[in-house]
Parts: structure tokens; C-alpha cells; sequence
């Protein structure tokens, strides 16, 4: 490789590798020290937000406490800092069913922590088992890429006769087994391959997951036929599982699944903690591969099983054909969203049509009020000089009013009386007041029918408080109740001529 071109893409890599970035950062004991302890050593897969809030909180407190300048953000700041995307340390999502957002480490993070522990230094180092291990990895690879049988089975034969020298050694006496360094460097062999696995199973959920965001971005901007769609999703499909990732993961689920398998593993399991010299050590191996490595396995085999969900969604065509239109918005959100992923954000913006919310209660509106049909009817104009019905619909007036005209009639004779032969109406109210008001004063207008006079150009004020004990009064003709007048009108200084009487009864039409 160009040595320039090697020197830009280490630099490439510094600058957008989260694990480089982490290791340079300037809180790096922090961010490595802290995930170790709560994910990576205790094989914990993911926290709530809370919970890993309140653990950091514990975290910084002896830290603070030590140098009170150190760290002054608060817990959330620094997991909001983690889990953006321009550093990648801590994947933030939300589970299927609760609202409550959720962490979990990147492999960036498993990375930088090995690179981390491998700097310290290691007073034992297991060398003739690596070589042991190289050796039998070599074995395995020439005898299974052979396509010649005759060399498969010379591969057999030699394993059988090195079997065979063993089973002989051991009749003899000769072959006493293994010391306890050479049981140790091989059990510390083991444990460290047993970690480096759930490392990589960490790496492989993230490898299915980038390509269940890969499958998710293709149907986010796709625009053209359904069939075509599919097509290509069942082609990504077939690539994943065709590929080394998928082939690894196939073979690695079939043998945690297999019951052969677990029982040989579990016989072995038990065999290692019973060794003598591997007292106190052999809990470890047992934890690694029976508790934490189901446990991550479990959680690469759900985010397999996710994009299978997703596809089966995209399969239904009643979702597709019924939320066409939704399909479309998201997609064109999502997409604007992807385009400024890598790019320049600063200027990515929107306008709001208003800055505040207009809220319409349910009580605010009107309750239901039924309408009420009303007809219409239209007569023709009466000639103003044809009586409408007179002294009928003033009796009428009078029926639903319940006035007692013969009590009326005895109020005007008495107040006549009192007056020498003759009184107005306003000297028979004020003589008997009114109690019913204005119905009580038309009965007067219609006793004054049987003998008294109105004078229409003369006028008198009709007062009478009413039952809210409001004061009412009405302008009237001057009506004169008598025998005979005296004179036609009372005796005023300002009036000119007298007017020609009028009926009561003609002056109330």
C-alpha cells in the first residue's frame, strides 16, 4: 500500500472511528472506565435511561470528591454527549412497548476497553497454548479445503496415530498429563476466547443492525413499484444470510441450540471445576459460556428477528395500500433527514407558522340547542276602517287578564260620586290604585264604553307600581267618567279651543 494513501486512511480513521476517538477523547477514563463496570464486565446488554443516570451519578461521586472540578456536568449531559451520533459510544433507542429510552454500548466501546487492558502488563502469558491452538486451527483448515480425499484421510490417520501413541503412553505410565501451569495457561486460554466471543457477538448485532438500517433506508426513499421493492429486499435478504457474517452466525446459533452439543459442554463445564488446580477459577468459564453468552446471543437473535419484522411489515398489502399517504410523509421526512445526516446542519431549519398552540376545549363549545319549527302566515291588511273585531278582542284582553269589570264599574261610581257627578280616570286610580296594571287600565277604557267621555287631545299620566315594585305610568287620552260634564274639559290657561269628545269605545279602536 501507498504509503500516503496508508497515512490518509489512518487519519480517515481517527478522525470518524468512535473507538479512536474514544481513546483520544479527553474523558476517556471516564467514558471507559465507567461502561466497563456497568456493561462490559457484568455482560449487561442494556439499562433504562434512569437507571444508567443514577449509576453515573454514583459514579462521579467519589471522582468529585477527589478534585471538586472535576467532571461539573450533570449525569445526563454526559450520556446525551456518549450517545451522539458524532461520538457513537452509547446507542440510545426506545424498546418495543415503553416509553422510557434505553442505552447500550457500541462494539466501539468493547474495542477501546480491550485496547485498554491489554496495555497493562501480564506476568503470565499462555504462549505454548496459543501455539497449540494455531496448530490445530492449521489442521483443521488443510484437511477441510482439501478436495482430495486420499489427503482428508491421511489428515485422519495422522490424528489416529497420534491418539494411539497417547492411549499407549498412558498405559505405560509414560504420559502423567498435564502440569498445572500448562492447566492454567490453557484455562486462561479458554477464558479469553470466551470474552473475545461476546465482544464480537456485541460487533455482530451491530453488523445485522446496519443492515436492517441499510434495508430500512432503501424502503424509506424507495419511490418505484411494489415488485420491484421486494425483489430487491428478498435479494438483501439472500445476501445476509450468503455472506461470512450470516454463514458464522447460522453455524454459531445451531450449535447453542443444539442439545448434544450443551450436554457435552455442560459434562466439560462440570469436568473443570472439579480440577485441583484451577480452584477458585473455574466459576468463570462456567459463567462466561452458560449465563453471558446465551444472554448475548439472545440479543443478536432479536435485532435478526427485527428486520425479519420489518420485512413482513413492508409484505402486508393492506398496510401498504391503506398507508400510502403515510408512507410517502415519513419517507420524505426520513429521507431529508439522511441527506443532512453527514452534512452541514447548520443551516438545515424550518418556519413555524406560529409560535403558539391554539387549544379548543370540548366545554368551550355550545351545547346542541334542537330548533324549533315556526310557520309563517301572511293575511291580507284589514281597511284601517273596518273594525277588526272591537269590543270582542278587548273583552278577550280583559278574559286572560281575569279583570273584574264589575268591581271597575263600582270604583268609577264611587269616585264619581265623591266628586259631585263627575271624575277623570287618573281621579279614579288614584282613588283606587292600580293592581293588575295596564290590563286593569284598559278595563277602565272599556267601562268608559258605558258613558264616558275621551277627549283625544287632551292627555293625563297614569301611574301604578308593579309587583317587582318597579313604578310604571302610561299616557292616556283624558277620559271623563258622569253623568253629564259640567264642561267639556277641565279649565286650562293655555288651551285655545275645546276638541269634539270622543266614546271610550271609539277612541280604544
Amino acid at each position: 500500500m501507498d504509503v500516503v494513501q496508508q497515512h490518509d486512511d489512518l487519519l480517515a480513521q481517527r478522525r470518524n472511528h468512535s473507538a479512536w476517538k474514544l481513546l483520544v477523547a479527553d474523558n476517556a477514563p471516564l467514558v471507559i472506565g465507567f461502561l466497563d463496570r456497568v456493561f462490559l464486565t457484568p455482560n449487561v446488554r442494556q439499562l433504562p435511561g434512569p437507571e444508567l443516570t443514577e449509576a453515573l451519578e454514583d459514579h462521579l461521586h467519589p471522582l468529585r470528591g477527589a478534585d471538586t472540578a472535576a467532571y461539573p456536568k450533570a449525569a445526563e449531559a454526559y450520556l446525551a454527549d456518549w450517545a451522539d451520533a458524532r461520538n457513537g459510544w452509547l446507542r440510545r433507542f426506545y424498546p418495543t412497548g415503553s416509553d422510557v429510552a434505553h442505552y447500550a454500548p457500541t462494539s466501539a466501546v468493547e474495542t477501546a476497553a480491550a485496547f485498554v487492558r491489554s496495555l497493562g502488563r501480564r506476568e503470565f502469558l499462555g504462549t505454548a497454548s496459543r501455539l497449540l491452538t494455531v496448530r490445530d486451527l492449521l489442521r483443521q483448515i488443510t484437511a477441510g479445503a482439501a478436495t482430495d480425499p486420499e489427503v482428508r484421510l491421511g489428515a485422519l490417520e495422522r490424528q489416529r496415530a497420534e491418539i494411539d501413541a497417547q492411549i499407549e503412553a498412558i498405559r505405560s505410565g509414560a504420559d502423567t498429563g498435564l502440569d498445572d501451569t500448562a492447566i492454567r495457561e490453557r484455562y486462561a486460554q479458554a477464558v479469553t476466547t470466551a470474552r473475545e466471543l461476546l465482544a464480537d457477538l456485541r460487533e455482530v448485532e451491530e453488523n445485522f443492525r446496519a443492515l436492517d438500517r441499510d434495508v430500512r433506508r432503501r424502503a424509506t426513499t424507495w419511490d418505484g413499484p411494489r415488485g420491484e421493492f421486494l425483489k430487491t429486499v428478498f435479494g438483501t435478504t439472500a445476501e445476509i444470510g450468503a455472506s461470512d457474517q450470516g454463514r458464522s452466525w447460522r453455524a454459531f446459533w445451531e450449535h447453542m441450540l443444539s442439545a448434544a452439543q450443551q450436554d457435552e459442554l455442560a459434562e466439560l463445564l462440570a469436568a473443570v471445576r472439579s480440577v485441583p488446580a484451577l480452584t477458585g477459577a473455574g466459576e468463570q468459564v462456567t459463567q462466561l459460556l452458560r449465563e453471558e453468552l446465551f444472554v448475548a446471543a439472545e440479543a443478536t437473535q432479536r435485532t435478526v428477528a427485527s428486520l425479519s419484522a420489518q420485512l413482513r411489515r413492508f409484505l402486508d398489502e393492506r398496510s401498504w395500500s391503506e398507508g400510502r399517504r403515510i408512507h410517502e410523509v415519513i419517507r420524505g421526512t426520513l429521507a431529508a433527514a439522511l441527506a443532512a445526516h453527514d452534512g452541514d446542519v447548520r443551516g438545515l431549519g424550518s418556519d413555524l407558522a406560529g409560535l403558539r398552540a391554539e387549544f379548543a376545549l370540548p366545554l368551550e363549545r355550545p351545547l346542541y340547542t334542537p330548533r324549533t319549527e315556526t310557520r309563517l302566515e301572511s293575511t291580507a291588511a284589514e281597511d284601517p276602517g273596518v273594525d277588526p273585531g272591537g269590543d270582542d278582542a278587548l273583552a278577550d284582553l280583559l278574559d286572560i287578564s281575569h279583570i273584574d269589570l264589575d268591581a271597575l264599574r263600582a270604583a268609577v261610581g264611587s269616585t264619581v260620586a265623591a266628586h259631585g257627578g263627575q271624575a277623570t280616570l287618573g281621579q279614579v286610580v288614584r282613588a283606587h290604585p292600580l293592581t293588575e296594571g295596564l290590563a286593569e287600565l284598559v278595563g277602565y277604557l272599556q267601562v268608559s264604553d258605558d258613558g264616558g267621555l275621551v277627549f283625544p287631545d287632551h292627555r293625563e299620566r297614569i301611574g301604578w307600581t308593579d309587583p317587582d315594585g318597579r313604578r310604571r305610568q302610561a299616557d292616556v287620552p283624558l277620559v271623563l267618567f258622569g253623568d253629564a260634564p259640567r264642561s267639556p274639559v277641565p279649565s286650562t290657561p293655555d288651551r285655545a279651543s275645546t276638541p269634539q269628545p270622543r266614546t271610550a269605545a271609539q277612541e280604544s279602536r
